[in-house]
Protein backbone atom coordinates (compact mmCIF):
# COMPACT_ATOMS: atom_id res chain seq x y z
CA UNK A 1 0.00 0.00 0.00
CA UNK A 2 1.80 3.46 -1.00
CA UNK A 3 0.91 6.95 -0.92
CA UNK A 4 2.98 8.53 -3.48
CA UNK A 5 6.30 7.77 -3.16
CA UNK A 6 6.22 6.82 0.58
CA UNK A 7 5.41 3.18 1.63
CA UNK A 8 3.40 2.96 4.85
CA UNK A 9 5.31 0.45 7.51
CA UNK A 10 3.08 -1.52 10.28
CA UNK A 11 4.13 -0.60 13.64
CA UNK A 12 6.49 -2.68 15.49
CA UNK A 13 6.04 -4.50 18.54
CA UNK A 14 7.31 -2.74 20.79
CA UNK A 15 5.97 0.76 19.83
CA UNK A 16 3.92 3.30 21.97
CA UNK A 17 2.21 6.47 21.45
CA UNK A 18 4.20 8.38 24.25
CA UNK A 19 7.50 7.58 21.71
CA UNK A 20 6.19 10.09 19.59
CA UNK A 21 6.76 12.92 22.08
CA UNK A 22 10.23 10.96 22.89
CA UNK A 23 11.13 11.62 18.99
CA UNK A 24 10.10 15.15 18.39
CA UNK A 25 11.50 16.40 21.63
CA UNK A 26 14.95 15.22 20.89
CA UNK A 27 14.62 15.89 17.14
CA UNK A 28 13.02 19.44 17.67
CA UNK A 29 13.94 20.44 21.36
CA UNK A 30 13.05 23.94 21.24
CA UNK A 31 10.60 24.11 18.32
CA UNK A 32 7.18 25.17 19.99
CA UNK A 33 4.91 22.63 21.01
CA UNK A 34 2.20 24.03 22.21
CA UNK A 35 0.76 27.65 21.89
CA UNK A 36 -1.94 29.23 23.83
CA UNK A 37 -3.12 32.64 24.24
CA UNK A 38 0.50 34.40 25.23
CA UNK A 39 1.81 30.99 26.29
CA UNK A 40 4.10 29.31 24.51
CA UNK A 41 5.49 25.94 25.50
CA UNK A 42 8.59 24.32 23.64
CA UNK A 43 9.04 20.22 22.66
CA UNK A 44 11.63 19.67 25.38
CA UNK A 45 9.79 21.81 27.95
CA UNK A 46 6.53 19.70 27.21
CA UNK A 47 8.40 16.28 27.53
CA UNK A 48 10.17 17.27 30.99
CA UNK A 49 6.34 18.38 32.49
CA UNK A 50 5.08 14.97 31.14
CA UNK A 51 7.96 12.61 33.08
CA UNK A 52 7.30 15.50 36.42
CA UNK A 53 3.42 14.37 35.95
CA UNK A 54 4.04 11.39 35.26
CA UNK A 55 6.01 10.67 38.40
CA UNK A 56 3.16 12.79 40.46
CA UNK A 57 0.43 9.78 38.91
CA UNK A 58 3.10 7.40 40.40
CA UNK A 59 3.39 7.97 43.36
CA UNK A 60 -0.73 8.53 43.47
CA UNK A 61 -0.99 4.80 42.72
CA UNK A 62 -1.34 4.91 39.00
CA UNK A 63 -0.57 1.79 37.54
CA UNK A 64 -0.49 0.47 33.93
CA UNK A 65 -3.62 -0.84 32.98
CA UNK A 66 -5.42 1.32 35.20
CA UNK A 67 -8.17 3.57 33.37
CA UNK A 68 -8.31 7.80 33.88
CA UNK A 69 -10.90 9.57 32.71
CA UNK A 70 -10.17 12.83 31.18
CA UNK A 71 -12.96 15.67 30.59
CA UNK A 72 -10.87 18.20 29.45
CA UNK A 73 -10.98 20.96 26.30
CA UNK A 74 -8.41 21.38 24.41
CA UNK A 75 -5.51 22.49 27.12
CA UNK A 76 -2.14 21.93 27.59
CA UNK A 77 -3.61 20.13 30.84
CA UNK A 78 -4.66 17.60 28.63
CA UNK A 79 -1.61 16.76 26.23
CA UNK A 80 0.20 16.68 29.38
CA UNK A 81 -2.06 14.25 31.21
CA UNK A 82 -2.60 12.00 28.23
CA UNK A 83 0.93 11.71 27.04
CA UNK A 84 2.14 11.20 31.19
CA UNK A 85 -1.14 8.50 31.65
CA UNK A 86 -0.16 6.78 28.49
CA UNK A 87 3.65 7.04 29.33
CA UNK A 88 3.37 4.83 32.30
CA UNK A 89 0.81 1.89 30.30
CA UNK A 90 -1.91 3.20 32.15
CA UNK A 91 -5.60 3.98 29.76
CA UNK A 92 -7.32 7.07 28.78
CA UNK A 93 -11.24 7.01 29.05
CA UNK A 94 -12.21 10.31 26.87
CA UNK A 95 -15.57 11.98 28.36
CA UNK A 96 -17.26 14.94 26.27
CA UNK A 97 -17.97 17.52 28.98
CA UNK A 98 -21.25 17.43 27.45
CA UNK A 99 -21.95 13.68 28.95
CA UNK A 100 -24.12 14.58 32.59
CA UNK A 101 -26.09 12.52 34.90
CA UNK A 102 -26.43 8.83 34.58
CA UNK A 103 -24.69 8.66 31.28
CA UNK A 104 -21.75 10.21 32.59
CA UNK A 105 -22.29 7.88 35.68
CA UNK A 106 -22.46 4.95 33.05
CA UNK A 107 -19.47 5.68 31.37
CA UNK A 108 -17.52 6.32 34.38
CA UNK A 109 -18.77 2.77 35.69
CA UNK A 110 -18.08 1.19 32.44
CA UNK A 111 -15.21 1.90 32.33
CA UNK A 112 -13.54 0.92 36.07
CA UNK A 113 -12.04 4.82 36.20
CA UNK A 114 -10.34 5.37 38.91
CA UNK A 115 -9.14 9.11 38.85
CA UNK A 116 -10.46 12.13 36.74
CA UNK A 117 -9.02 15.07 35.55
CA UNK A 118 -11.55 17.93 34.60
CA UNK A 119 -12.02 21.74 34.39
CA UNK A 120 -13.25 23.20 37.75
CA UNK A 121 -16.35 24.61 35.81
CA UNK A 122 -17.51 21.62 35.54
CA UNK A 123 -17.79 20.49 38.92
CA UNK A 124 -21.33 22.01 39.34
CA UNK A 125 -22.15 18.70 37.43
CA UNK A 126 -19.56 16.30 38.48
CA UNK A 127 -20.92 16.60 42.28
CA UNK A 128 -24.40 15.09 40.88
CA UNK A 129 -22.57 12.08 39.46
CA UNK A 130 -19.39 11.19 41.05
CA UNK A 131 -20.97 9.46 44.35
CA UNK A 132 -22.34 7.17 42.11
CA UNK A 133 -19.01 6.50 40.56
CA UNK A 134 -15.85 4.29 41.12
CA UNK A 135 -13.55 7.44 40.80
CA UNK A 136 -11.62 7.93 43.92
CA UNK A 137 -9.25 11.04 42.92
CA UNK A 138 -10.44 14.22 41.30
CA UNK A 139 -7.92 16.55 40.07
CA UNK A 140 -8.87 20.09 38.51
CA UNK A 141 -7.37 22.67 36.28
CA UNK A 142 -8.39 26.27 35.25
CA UNK A 143 -9.04 28.40 32.21
CA UNK A 144 -10.79 31.14 33.44
CA UNK A 145 -11.46 29.15 37.16
CA UNK A 146 -14.88 29.25 39.72
CA UNK A 147 -15.78 32.30 41.28
CA UNK A 148 -16.33 30.52 44.23
CA UNK A 149 -15.34 27.10 45.91
CA UNK A 150 -18.44 25.02 46.22
CA UNK A 151 -19.09 22.37 49.07
CA UNK A 152 -18.14 18.93 47.91
CA UNK A 153 -21.18 16.18 48.56
CA UNK A 154 -20.84 13.40 50.68
CA UNK A 155 -19.37 10.61 48.88
CA UNK A 156 -17.57 12.76 46.21
CA UNK A 157 -13.34 12.79 46.12
CA UNK A 158 -12.00 16.33 47.37
CA UNK A 159 -11.13 18.20 44.09
CA UNK A 160 -7.09 18.61 43.89
CA UNK A 161 -5.21 21.15 41.38
CA UNK A 162 -3.38 19.20 39.04
CA UNK A 163 -0.02 21.35 39.29
CA UNK A 164 -0.17 19.83 42.69
CA UNK A 165 1.18 16.05 41.10
CA UNK A 166 4.09 17.38 39.29
CA UNK A 167 7.22 16.22 40.92
CA UNK A 168 10.99 15.51 39.94
CA UNK A 169 10.96 12.56 37.28
CA UNK A 170 12.93 9.41 38.50
CA UNK A 171 14.53 6.96 36.33
CA UNK A 172 11.72 4.60 36.66
CA UNK A 173 9.38 6.48 34.34
CA UNK A 174 12.08 8.11 32.21
CA UNK A 175 11.05 5.64 28.98
CA UNK A 176 7.69 4.65 28.52
CA UNK A 177 6.51 1.36 29.63
CA UNK A 178 3.36 0.40 27.16
CA UNK A 179 3.79 -1.67 23.69
CA UNK A 180 1.76 -1.33 20.84
CA UNK A 181 -0.72 -4.21 21.98
CA UNK A 182 -1.50 -2.66 25.06
CA UNK A 183 -4.48 -0.70 25.42
CA UNK A 184 -4.17 3.04 25.25
CA UNK A 185 -7.61 4.73 24.84
CA UNK A 186 -11.49 3.69 25.28
CA UNK A 187 -13.17 6.24 23.67
CA UNK A 188 -16.96 6.53 24.10
CA UNK A 189 -19.11 6.50 21.39
CA UNK A 190 -23.20 6.65 20.71
CA UNK A 191 -23.20 6.11 17.17
CA UNK A 192 -26.64 6.65 16.00
CA UNK A 193 -28.65 5.02 18.66
CA UNK A 194 -28.27 3.28 22.35
CA UNK A 195 -26.12 3.35 25.03
CA UNK A 196 -22.52 4.55 24.82
CA UNK A 197 -19.79 1.62 23.51
CA UNK A 198 -16.48 2.08 24.65
CA UNK A 199 -13.89 1.26 21.64
CA UNK A 200 -11.09 -0.40 22.90
CA UNK A 201 -8.29 1.62 21.05
CA UNK A 202 -4.81 0.11 21.71
CA UNK A 203 -1.47 1.99 20.95
CA UNK A 204 -1.02 0.29 17.42
CA UNK A 205 -4.64 1.57 16.31
CA UNK A 206 -3.93 4.71 17.57
CA UNK A 207 -0.10 4.79 15.98
CA UNK A 208 -1.10 3.47 12.66
CA UNK A 209 -4.07 5.82 12.25
CA UNK A 210 -1.21 8.90 12.88
CA UNK A 211 1.28 7.01 10.49
CA UNK A 212 -1.09 6.94 7.58
CA UNK A 213 -2.18 9.93 8.12
CA UNK A 214 1.19 11.42 8.17
CA UNK A 215 1.70 9.37 4.76
CA UNK A 216 -1.37 11.08 3.38
CA UNK A 217 -0.34 14.61 4.25
CA UNK A 218 2.50 15.14 2.48
CA UNK A 219 2.49 19.00 2.13
CA UNK A 220 6.03 20.71 2.03
CA UNK A 221 7.61 20.47 5.28
CA UNK A 222 7.65 23.51 6.97
CA UNK A 223 9.41 23.62 10.42
CA UNK A 224 7.41 24.01 13.61
CA UNK A 225 4.19 24.61 10.95
CA UNK A 226 1.05 25.14 13.14
CA UNK A 227 -2.09 23.37 13.02
CA UNK A 228 -5.11 25.11 14.70
CA UNK A 229 -6.74 22.52 17.32
CA UNK A 230 -10.44 23.44 17.29
CA UNK A 231 -11.74 19.86 17.16
CA UNK A 232 -12.01 18.39 20.95
CA UNK A 233 -9.27 16.19 21.68
CA UNK A 234 -11.35 13.63 23.27
CA UNK A 235 -13.48 12.91 19.99
CA UNK A 236 -11.42 10.61 17.78
CA UNK A 237 -10.82 13.07 15.11
CA UNK A 238 -8.85 15.80 17.01
CA UNK A 239 -7.06 13.21 19.15
CA UNK A 240 -5.96 11.66 15.95
CA UNK A 241 -5.32 14.54 13.56
CA UNK A 242 -5.26 17.62 15.97
CA UNK A 243 -3.37 15.79 19.22
CA UNK A 244 -0.71 13.29 18.18
CA UNK A 245 0.00 13.79 14.66
CA UNK A 246 1.11 17.26 15.31
CA UNK A 247 3.41 15.94 17.68
CA UNK A 248 4.60 13.24 15.59
CA UNK A 249 5.40 15.97 12.75
CA UNK A 250 7.06 18.03 15.90
CA UNK A 251 4.58 20.98 14.63
CA UNK A 252 2.97 23.73 16.86
CA UNK A 253 -0.44 22.89 18.69
CA UNK A 254 -2.60 25.91 18.60
CA UNK A 255 -4.82 25.35 20.71
CA UNK A 256 -8.72 26.32 20.80
CA UNK A 257 -10.41 25.62 24.18
CA UNK A 258 -13.91 26.50 22.92
CA UNK A 259 -15.46 28.39 20.35
CA UNK A 260 -18.82 30.06 19.58
CA UNK A 261 -20.12 29.11 15.90
CA UNK A 262 -22.02 32.59 16.27
CA UNK A 263 -18.88 34.45 17.03
CA UNK A 264 -16.44 33.58 14.91
CA UNK A 265 -13.75 36.63 14.98
CA UNK A 266 -11.40 34.86 17.69
CA UNK A 267 -10.75 31.83 15.29
CA UNK A 268 -10.20 34.73 12.64
CA UNK A 269 -7.68 36.69 14.33
CA UNK A 270 -6.23 33.22 15.51
CA UNK A 271 -5.74 32.37 11.64
CA UNK A 272 -4.33 35.76 10.96
CA UNK A 273 -1.65 35.74 13.93
CA UNK A 274 -0.56 32.21 13.87
CA UNK A 275 -0.84 31.19 10.13
CA UNK A 276 -1.49 27.68 10.48
CA UNK A 277 -0.21 25.36 7.63
CA UNK A 278 -3.25 22.95 8.69
CA UNK A 279 -6.74 23.70 9.88
CA UNK A 280 -8.79 20.21 10.20
CA UNK A 281 -12.15 21.05 11.37
CA UNK A 282 -16.12 19.67 11.18
CA UNK A 283 -18.24 21.11 8.64
CA UNK A 284 -20.88 23.28 10.66
CA UNK A 285 -17.25 24.96 11.36
CA UNK A 286 -16.39 25.58 7.84
CA UNK A 287 -20.01 26.43 6.75
CA UNK A 288 -20.02 29.11 9.54
CA UNK A 289 -15.91 30.13 7.93
CA UNK A 290 -17.25 30.75 4.77
CA UNK A 291 -20.42 32.43 6.05
CA UNK A 292 -18.58 34.76 7.32
CA UNK A 293 -17.96 38.62 6.03
CA UNK A 294 -13.69 38.24 7.53
CA UNK A 295 -13.34 35.31 5.54
CA UNK A 296 -10.92 36.22 2.92
CA UNK A 297 -8.29 34.93 0.58
CA UNK A 298 -5.72 36.24 2.50
CA UNK A 299 -6.89 34.73 5.32
CA UNK A 300 -6.89 31.19 4.21
CA UNK A 301 -3.39 31.76 2.14
CA UNK A 302 -1.06 30.03 4.88
CA UNK A 303 -3.93 26.64 4.90
CA UNK A 304 -2.55 24.09 2.52
CA UNK A 305 -4.59 21.32 4.71
CA UNK A 306 -7.78 22.19 5.26
CA UNK A 307 -9.55 19.34 5.76
CA UNK A 308 -13.12 17.92 7.35
CA UNK A 309 -14.84 14.80 8.84
CA UNK A 310 -16.93 13.65 11.21
CA UNK A 311 -20.21 14.71 9.14
CA UNK A 312 -20.65 15.14 5.35
CA UNK A 313 -19.43 18.64 4.20
CA UNK A 314 -21.88 20.10 2.16
CA UNK A 315 -21.13 21.06 -1.45
CA UNK A 316 -21.86 24.11 -1.50
CA UNK A 317 -19.28 24.87 1.19
CA UNK A 318 -16.72 23.06 -0.79
CA UNK A 319 -17.52 25.17 -3.81
CA UNK A 320 -17.10 28.12 -1.88
CA UNK A 321 -13.60 27.31 -0.68
CA UNK A 322 -12.46 26.28 -3.66
CA UNK A 323 -13.77 29.37 -5.57
CA UNK A 324 -11.77 31.80 -2.66
CA UNK A 325 -8.78 29.90 -1.88
CA UNK A 326 -8.14 27.30 -5.18
CA UNK A 327 -7.14 24.39 -3.06
CA UNK A 328 -9.77 21.79 -1.66
CA UNK A 329 -11.14 21.11 1.55
CA UNK A 330 -9.87 17.42 1.71
CA UNK A 331 -12.78 15.35 3.40
CA UNK A 332 -11.97 12.19 5.52
CA UNK A 333 -14.06 9.90 6.74
CA UNK A 334 -13.64 8.20 9.66
CA UNK A 335 -15.00 6.44 13.03
CA UNK A 336 -13.84 5.80 16.37
CA UNK A 337 -14.13 2.19 15.86
CA UNK A 338 -11.12 2.93 13.35
CA UNK A 339 -8.88 5.14 15.57
CA UNK A 340 -10.25 8.17 13.30
CA UNK A 341 -10.04 8.08 9.34
CA UNK A 342 -9.84 5.63 7.23
CA UNK A 343 -10.08 7.56 4.08
CA UNK A 344 -9.88 10.84 2.61
CA UNK A 345 -9.53 12.91 -0.65
CA UNK A 346 -6.45 12.34 -2.47
CA UNK A 347 -3.39 15.34 -1.51
CA UNK A 348 -2.90 17.48 -2.90
CA UNK A 349 -5.61 18.07 -5.83
CA UNK A 350 -8.66 16.86 -3.56
CA UNK A 351 -11.32 14.35 -4.82
CA UNK A 352 -14.68 14.31 -6.23
CA UNK A 353 -17.50 16.57 -4.98
CA UNK A 354 -18.93 14.80 -2.11
CA UNK A 355 -16.58 12.38 -2.37
CA UNK A 356 -14.65 10.95 0.93
CA UNK A 357 -11.95 9.62 -1.50
CA UNK A 358 -10.06 6.35 -1.18
CA UNK A 359 -9.00 4.31 1.50
CA UNK A 360 -5.60 5.21 3.68
CA UNK A 361 -2.36 3.35 3.79
CA UNK A 362 -3.21 1.21 6.83
CA UNK A 363 -6.47 0.12 5.91
CA UNK A 364 -8.08 -2.66 3.21
CA UNK A 365 -12.16 -1.70 2.23
CA UNK A 366 -14.73 -3.31 0.20
CA UNK A 367 -18.42 -3.13 0.04
CA UNK A 368 -21.01 -5.73 0.81
CA UNK A 369 -24.84 -6.37 -0.04
CA UNK A 370 -26.53 -4.85 3.31
CA UNK A 371 -28.60 -8.40 3.17
CA UNK A 372 -26.17 -10.90 2.31
CA UNK A 373 -22.38 -9.97 3.82
CA UNK A 374 -20.81 -12.23 1.86
CA UNK A 375 -21.21 -11.06 -1.72
CA UNK A 376 -19.02 -7.43 -2.88
CA UNK A 377 -21.54 -5.53 -4.97
CA UNK A 378 -20.67 -3.95 -7.82
CA UNK A 379 -19.26 -0.89 -9.32
CA UNK A 380 -21.66 2.23 -8.63
CA UNK A 381 -23.60 -0.23 -6.47
CA UNK A 382 -24.59 0.78 -3.03
CA UNK A 383 -23.11 -1.73 -0.21
CA UNK A 384 -22.26 -1.73 3.27
CA UNK A 385 -18.49 -0.11 4.07
CA UNK A 386 -16.45 -2.74 5.82
CA UNK A 387 -12.58 -1.88 6.62
CA UNK A 388 -10.10 -3.78 7.82
CA UNK A 389 -5.92 -2.93 8.98
CA UNK A 390 -4.55 -1.66 11.63
CA UNK A 391 -6.47 1.11 12.71
CA UNK A 392 -9.06 -1.33 13.46
CA UNK A 393 -10.77 -1.56 17.52
CA UNK A 394 -9.87 -4.44 19.24
CA UNK A 395 -14.17 -4.33 20.23
CA UNK A 396 -16.38 -2.47 22.64
CA UNK A 397 -15.88 -2.81 26.14
CA UNK A 398 -17.70 -5.39 27.91
CA UNK A 399 -20.08 -6.29 25.25
CA UNK A 400 -18.71 -8.81 23.48
CA UNK A 401 -21.61 -10.10 21.28
CA UNK A 402 -22.02 -6.66 19.97
CA UNK A 403 -17.91 -7.27 18.99
CA UNK A 404 -18.79 -10.44 17.21
CA UNK A 405 -21.50 -8.49 15.58
CA UNK A 406 -19.02 -5.62 13.79
CA UNK A 407 -16.11 -7.22 13.57
CA UNK A 408 -16.11 -10.46 10.91
CA UNK A 409 -13.38 -12.42 9.91
CA UNK A 410 -10.76 -9.12 10.52
CA UNK A 411 -13.40 -6.59 9.00
CA UNK A 412 -15.25 -4.16 10.28
CA UNK A 413 -18.67 -3.60 9.43
CA UNK A 414 -19.47 0.42 9.33
CA UNK A 415 -22.88 -0.04 9.23
CA UNK A 416 -22.37 3.19 6.57
CA UNK A 417 -23.61 3.10 3.15
CA UNK A 418 -21.14 3.78 0.30
CA UNK A 419 -20.58 3.34 -3.52
CA UNK A 420 -17.00 3.35 -4.84
CA UNK A 421 -17.11 4.72 -8.53
CA UNK A 422 -14.55 3.52 -11.28
CA UNK A 423 -11.48 5.90 -10.15
CA UNK A 424 -11.76 4.09 -6.62
CA UNK A 425 -13.54 7.25 -4.59
CA UNK A 426 -15.83 6.46 -2.29
CA UNK A 427 -18.99 8.30 -1.33
CA UNK A 428 -21.00 7.64 1.69
CA UNK A 429 -24.83 7.59 0.78
CA UNK A 430 -26.46 6.77 4.23
CA UNK A 431 -26.36 4.87 7.48
CA UNK A 432 -27.41 1.51 7.45
CA UNK A 433 -29.77 2.23 10.53
CA UNK A 434 -31.30 5.30 9.10
CA UNK A 435 -32.29 3.95 5.36
CA UNK A 436 -35.65 4.06 5.14
CA UNK A 437 -38.23 0.96 3.03
CA UNK A 438 -41.12 1.91 1.69
CA UNK A 439 -43.47 0.00 -0.24
CA UNK A 440 -40.69 -2.30 -1.08
CA UNK A 441 -38.03 0.64 -1.83
CA UNK A 442 -35.45 2.02 -0.32
CA UNK A 443 -34.97 5.78 0.48
CA UNK A 444 -31.66 6.93 1.26
CA UNK A 445 -32.40 10.30 3.59
CA UNK A 446 -29.81 12.20 1.88
CA UNK A 447 -30.95 11.80 -1.46
CA UNK A 448 -34.12 13.84 -0.31
CA UNK A 449 -32.38 15.91 1.83
CA UNK A 450 -30.02 17.33 -1.09
CA UNK A 451 -33.16 17.97 -2.90
CA UNK A 452 -34.89 20.14 -0.06
CA UNK A 453 -31.27 21.96 0.92
CA UNK A 454 -31.64 23.02 -2.99
CA UNK A 455 -35.13 25.53 -1.92
CA UNK A 456 -33.43 29.15 -1.05
CA UNK A 457 -35.60 29.21 1.91
CA UNK A 458 -34.50 26.31 3.56
CA UNK A 459 -30.94 26.33 6.31
CA UNK A 460 -31.30 22.71 6.96
CA UNK A 461 -32.98 19.23 7.20
CA UNK A 462 -33.38 15.89 7.97
CA UNK A 463 -35.28 13.37 6.41
CA UNK A 464 -36.33 9.82 8.74
CA UNK A 465 -38.71 6.98 8.52
CA UNK A 466 -42.09 6.82 10.34
CA UNK A 467 -44.02 3.38 10.65
CA UNK A 468 -46.76 3.23 8.58
CA UNK A 469 -49.21 0.34 8.22
CA UNK A 470 -49.89 0.22 4.41
CA UNK A 471 -46.26 1.13 3.20
CA UNK A 472 -44.11 -0.02 5.97
CA UNK A 473 -42.45 3.30 6.55
CA UNK A 474 -43.20 6.86 4.63
CA UNK A 475 -40.60 9.50 4.50
CA UNK A 476 -40.93 12.55 6.91
CA UNK A 477 -38.85 15.73 6.40
CA UNK A 478 -37.77 18.11 9.50
CA UNK A 479 -37.02 21.36 8.06
CA UNK A 480 -35.78 24.46 9.48
CA UNK A 481 -36.58 27.97 7.80
CA UNK A 482 -34.03 30.75 6.96
CA UNK A 483 -34.78 33.80 9.34
CA UNK A 484 -36.71 36.14 7.47
CA UNK A 485 -37.58 33.39 4.90
CA UNK A 486 -40.85 31.33 4.33
CA UNK A 487 -41.60 28.42 2.29
CA UNK A 488 -44.54 26.15 2.96
CA UNK A 489 -44.81 22.62 2.86
CA UNK A 490 -47.09 22.08 -0.34
CA UNK A 491 -44.47 23.95 -1.97
CA UNK A 492 -41.27 21.84 -0.87
CA UNK A 493 -43.00 18.94 -1.22
CA UNK A 494 -43.58 20.26 -4.70
CA UNK A 495 -39.79 20.56 -5.77
CA UNK A 496 -39.22 17.10 -4.19
CA UNK A 497 -42.25 15.57 -6.73
CA UNK A 498 -40.04 17.28 -9.55
CA UNK A 499 -36.68 16.15 -8.61
CA UNK A 500 -37.47 12.65 -6.86
CA UNK A 501 -39.86 9.40 -7.80
CA UNK A 502 -42.91 9.46 -5.86
CA UNK A 503 -41.98 6.63 -3.15
CA UNK A 504 -39.21 9.12 -2.08
CA UNK A 505 -41.64 12.16 -1.40
CA UNK A 506 -41.98 13.33 2.05
CA UNK A 507 -45.81 12.43 3.05
CA UNK A 508 -45.10 15.06 6.00
CA UNK A 509 -42.94 18.33 6.25
CA UNK A 510 -42.39 19.48 10.02
CA UNK A 511 -41.01 22.62 10.53
CA UNK A 512 -38.87 22.73 13.27
CA UNK A 513 -36.48 25.78 15.07
CA UNK A 514 -33.31 22.91 14.70
CA UNK A 515 -31.89 19.61 13.57
CA UNK A 516 -30.10 17.98 16.57
CA UNK A 517 -26.44 17.28 15.94
CA UNK A 518 -23.62 16.39 17.67
CA UNK A 519 -20.56 18.29 18.37
CA UNK A 520 -19.73 16.73 14.59
CA UNK A 521 -22.40 18.22 13.17
CA UNK A 522 -23.77 14.39 12.04
CA UNK A 523 -27.58 14.10 12.36
CA UNK A 524 -29.04 12.72 15.14
CA UNK A 525 -31.93 10.80 13.74
CA UNK A 526 -33.13 9.24 17.00
CA UNK A 527 -34.00 12.58 18.52
CA UNK A 528 -36.23 13.56 15.93
CA UNK A 529 -39.65 12.92 16.70
CA UNK A 530 -41.75 11.13 13.03
CA UNK A 531 -45.22 12.87 14.12
CA UNK A 532 -46.60 15.18 11.66
CA UNK A 533 -47.14 18.45 12.36
CA UNK A 534 -47.69 20.02 9.26
CA UNK A 535 -48.67 16.79 6.83
CA UNK A 536 -49.50 17.11 2.98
Amino acid sequence: MTVGRAVYQPVSASDSVPLLLDRSAARCPSHTAISIGETRISYAELLQRVRSLAQGLVELGVRPGDRVALMLPNTPAYVMTSYALLRLGAVIVNVSPQSQGSELVYILRQSEAVALFALDVFLPGLYKALDKSPIKYLYISSVQGLEKKLPVPPGVPSPRPLESLFRTPQESVAVPHAVADDLAVIQFTSGSTGTPKGVMLSHRNVLASVRQSALWMNAAELPNAGVLCVIPFFHVFGMSIGLHLTIAKAYRMILVPRFDALDLMPIVRLIEQERPLSFPAVPTLWAALMSHPAVTKELLSSIHVASSGGASLPEWVQQSYRALTGRPIYEAYGLSEAGGATHASPFPQGGALGSIGSPLAAVKAKLVDPEDGAREVAVGEVGELLVSGEVVMRGYLGNDELTRKVLRDGWLCTGDLARCDADGQYFIVDRKDDLIITSGYNVYPSEVEAVLVQHPAVQDVAVVGREDRLRGQVVIAHVVLRPGLAATSETLIELCRANLPDYKVPRSIVFADKVPRNPAGKTLRKDLSTGAESAS
